[in-house]
């Protein structure tokens, strides 16, 4: 399995440094820029990306541990609260830091994602989406089979990122930023755990 770590860490790195230029970019160049709780969870995913380079690794012992636990509880919570959001717990549609409100502005912003799609098969959809947010957040939060929870969430937001992009365009990618969830959820996977024996090879 140390070989399948190595490989999601370096496409961890890619997509987290990667989605923090594409950040970098669309905030200075275009003034796109997330909220406040996506740009904390940003940020946990930077700084877990840097503690898992190799040579910085070496030398902060269990912290890299202790930001893969951290950024899998934000990375729940987002995705939880996203649920939440859906159902109007945060409060209707238009209030602030709410994005839909209620679950028919959820529907109708999933037909947005998927044009063409008949009425049945959006909301099936977005169903589907619920669920595996909410069963993924779960699991997250609770640690179990963070190894593979973490791929499954990675795979999830890779589905978005390809649904985002050519219907509510680069802007909105960058505002909710995918790519570095993606990366974040794939070094999640492959940050070890504390009850592993033998020592974390970041190489």
């Amino acid at each position: 399995m140390s070989w399948m770590d190595g490989a999601r860490r370096v496409g961890g790195w890619l997509w987290v440094f990667g989605g923090l230029a594409c950040q970098l970019v669309g905030g200075f160049a275009f003034a796109v820029w997330p909220g406040w709780i996506t740009g904390t969870v940003l940020v946990a995913i930077g700084l877990l990306g840097i503690a898992t380079l190799p040579r910085v690794a070496e030398r902060l012992g269990r912290i890299p541990r202790v930001l893969g636990i951290v950024v899998a509880v934000l990375l729940a919570v987002s995705l939880l609260g996203a649920v939440a959001d859906r159902f109007g717990l945060f409060g209707p549609a238009g209030s602030p830091g709410v994005s839909w409100g209620n679950w028919p502005a959820f529907v109708a912003y999933t037909a947005g994602l998927l044009p063409g799609l008949p009425a049945p098969a959006v909301t099936v959809a977005a169903i589907a989406a619920t669920i595996a947010e909410a069963v993924l957040g779960v699991a997250l939060i609770v640690g179990w089979q963070r190894r593979w929870v973490g791929k499954a969430a990675a795979g999830l937001f890779a589905v978005y990122l390809v649904a985002m992009l050519p219907s509510v365009g680069a802007g909105e990618v960058v505002r909710y930023g995918v790519p570095m969830l993606i990366g974040g959820a794939l070094l999640v996977s492959a940050t070890p755990r504390f009850d592993r024996r033998e020592a974390p090879a970041y190489a």
